[in-house]
């Protein structure tokens, strides 16, 4: 499901993405989806945190979320971005299916926390059951752009950092079972210190750079946004 394609994010594409417009109600997050913090830039998208100054802003803080307009299952997925550096902050990759019922959560996640950029966490989740690795990158994510992916099969998820297998995931795979939206965003949380330490809005702007995203129907050996293409 869905057609391949390789986006460099230098325009918007509004036949194939949309800007969340609205607040996440989970207390866990800290901001709002602003469409006006995304810029679409000649060095791709470009996502910006930052304090709200609208009164009585539902939220404290303000940044973007973009996810496509088609669904997905089984294939490749990969974004080359430069993560966010500083605690409470995540910068993220994932597919995401909503909810039919209780404890049916379909989601495969690439997160990297502002706290620990020298590491990315690969979770995915499936009714009710939470499995996550914490894989060493060898680099510090804030510092510069990397290529992050996985080969979502129906038996095993394999990740890939910079076109390198890091780790294969293999139990309950299988009820990863429907059409997921792909999406990517930057988002921060005043509310779980001890998982991404405390936020400093003082540090920020906060800026997280999508330089590409890119599906395919399985990984062939190659990076596909390693070169400019086109979209």
């Amino acid at each position: 499901m869905g057609d391949p394609f390789v986006e460099h994010f230098t325009t918007f594409d509004s036949a194939r993405w949309q800007l969340s417009d609205r607040y996440p109600p989970e207390n866990m997050f800290s901001a709002v989806w602003a469409p006006a913090q995304a810029a679409f830039t000649p060095d791709g998208l470009v996502i910006t945190l930052e304090p709200t100054v609208e009164p009585n802003a539902p939220k404290p803080y303000k940044s973007a979320e973009i996810s496509s307009h088609a669904e997905f299952r089984y294939g490749y997925y990969e974004t080359r971005m430069r993560a966010v550096r500083g605690g409470g902050i995540v910068s993220g990759f994932f597919t995401f299916a909503m909810p039919t019922g209780p404890h049916t959560e379909n989601e495969i996640d690439m997160e990297i926390t502002g706290n620990a950029p020298t590491q990315i966490e690969l979770t995915y989740h499936v009714n009710g059951q939470h499995i996550r690795s914490i894989t060493p990158l060898g680099f510090d994510a804030s510092e510069g752009l990397h290529t992050y992916a996985f080969d979502w099969r129906r038996d095993s998820i394999r990740w890939y950092i910079d076109n390198r297998l890091v780790h294969t995931s293999r139990a309950h795979v299988r009820e990863l079972d429907r059409p997921h939206q792909l999406f990517t965003s930057l988002w921060n949380s005043v509310r779980m210190p001890i998982w991404l330490g405390p936020y400093d809005a003082s540090a920020g702007p906060h800026t997280m750079t999508v330089a590409c995203i890119a599906h395919a129907p399985r990984y062939d050996g190659r990076a596909l946004c390693s070169a400019r293409s086109e979209n």
